[in-house]
């Protein structure tokens, strides 16, 4: 650019120097800063800018002459798509580079890819002087993509309710059992728009904590009296098997900064920390099997009858989680096929639960709190025809270790079509 000011001033002071018209012997440049730009539509007015570089030395002097931004006929674009702020300059407006504006109409009819092919033109009053024109890129190619990943994306993905069952993988045989719902709300950055976007999830689902296993328990299973102040207590070994599960209601907020533009524009790779409030209502059962070596014997005192003890026993507890997750990452996938989103997160954790102890003979129900490192990973993987969703995840805890994990499978919806579920009937009707 130097290089090319420099040549302009000595060509239009030696033309001085020899008694000639400095405009009509002189060259100047005028070019774009590229040649291809890719721009899509929105449901939304979007605005091109495009750059242009000047050089012309003393523009003031330029009088009739004048620069022009034509439509070439090879674009496909309609006149009625688009509009020009403007599009026809004096040289001698011509101080410093300018930006060419063009507003791109809304419109969410998905169409095809156009093309918007844009030319420098220079002239002298109506004499064409292009050949004096030393700008390289004198053309300019703008591909406007048909807006239907924008259009689709938005509608079938960002805002979805989910209602289904969640895999009861306790069991020896994974099966479909107990309701699960959901309410996921994605609106990422939008580039030249807002930096920042964000991530919200409502949901309720059944999560499994873990299965404790020991083989070799000593209890009593029988009572029975034999005198008036003496009993008989019958023994046995068992496998004692400890299962805890969760059915869990949480809310889940997330702000979404873009890490790095992807080749792929439908990768998207986010920083995401987050807040998470959790209230389970935790089930643990304790169950014995398999009973041997059954042994009994007399002991001193009265019982009012025979007691036989149940084999399984079940305990339900309230507890609340607040995490914070400072590291995190949102991987999102989204095409007009699938949607496949992951959230790896990593921070700190403050975990309530019932502590229960004897005061003056009676039962205490306070509450403890533990603090801890969490660590949590979920997946969603939706196919947009059907709306079949399949969800995943993991929790677990690094100073008192506790696993939450669970898989979901239910038919993600928009939230109109949930809306119509409680429409009156005589609405329905018509």
């Amino acid at each position: 650019m130097k290089t090319n000011l420099l040549l302009l001033f000595l060509l239009g002071w030696v033309g001085m120097a020899f008694g000639q018209d400095v405009n009509e012997r002189s060259i100047f440049e005028l070019s774009f800063e590229n040649d291809t730009i890719k721009v899509s539509k929105t449901s939304k007015d979007e605005y091109i800018s495009i750059p242009i570089k000047i050089g012309i030395v003393d523009a003031a002097t330029w009088k009739d002459y004048k620069l022009n931004v034509e439509v070439d006929e090879v674009s496909t674009l309609p006149l009625s798509d688009y509009e020009f702020e403007e599009k026809n300059f004096n040289f001698c407006d011509l101080q410093k580079n300018k930006v060419i504006s063009i507003k791109l109409k809304k419109d969410d009819v998905v169409d095809r890819d156009r093309i918007l092919v844009l030319k420098l033109k220079t002239y002298n009053k109506d004499k064409d002087i292009e050949e004096r024109n030393i700008g390289l890129k004198k053309k300019i190619v703008i591909i406007i993509h048909d807006g239907k990943d924008h259009v689709n994306l938005f509608n079938e993905y960002n805002i979805l309710a989910y209602l289904g069952t969640n895999f009861d993988i306790v069991e020896s045989k994974t099966k479909a059992k107990n309701l699960f719902f959901a309410t996921n709300i994605f609106i990422p950055p939008i580039e030249r728009k807002n930096k920042i976007g964000f991530y919200f999830s409502l949901y309720g689902n059944r999560t499994m904590s873990d299965i404790d296993s020991t083989g070799n328990v000593s209890r009593v299973y029988k009572i029975e009296p034999l005198t008036d102040s003496t009993h008989t207590r019958y023994f046995s070994q068992n496998k004692m098997v400890i299962t805890r599960v969760s059915d869990n209601i949480g809310a889940f907020i997330s702000p979404l900064i873009k890490i790095f533009k992807s080749s792929n524009k439908h990768l998207n790779l986010y920083y995401s920390p987050s807040l998470e409030f959790i209230w389970r209502k935790v089930d643990i059962t304790t169950e014995f099997k398999d009973p041997s070596n059954l042994n009994s014997n007399i002991v001193t005192g009265g019982v009012p009858g025979t007691m036989v003890m149940d084999n399984i026993s079940r305990k339900i507890q309230n507890e609340y989680t607040f995490n914070f997750g400072a590291a995190g990452l949102f991987l999102a996938y989204q095409t007009s096929a699938v949607s496949f989103r992951v959230h790896a997160s990593v921070g700190y954790s403050s975990h309530f639960y019932p502590s229960n102890s004897l005061v003056k003979g009676m039962e205490d129900e306070s509450v403890g709190r533990k603090h801890d490192i969490f660590f949590l990973g979920r997946a969603w993987l939706t196919e947009a025809k059907t709306g079949v969703t399949l969800q995943a995840e993991i929790m677990n805890t690094a100073l008192h270790p506790r696993p939450f994990f669970g898989v979901t499978l239910s038919k993600a919806f928009r939230l109109e079509e949930i809306g119509s579920i409680f429409t009156p009937l005589t609405d329905r009707s018509k």
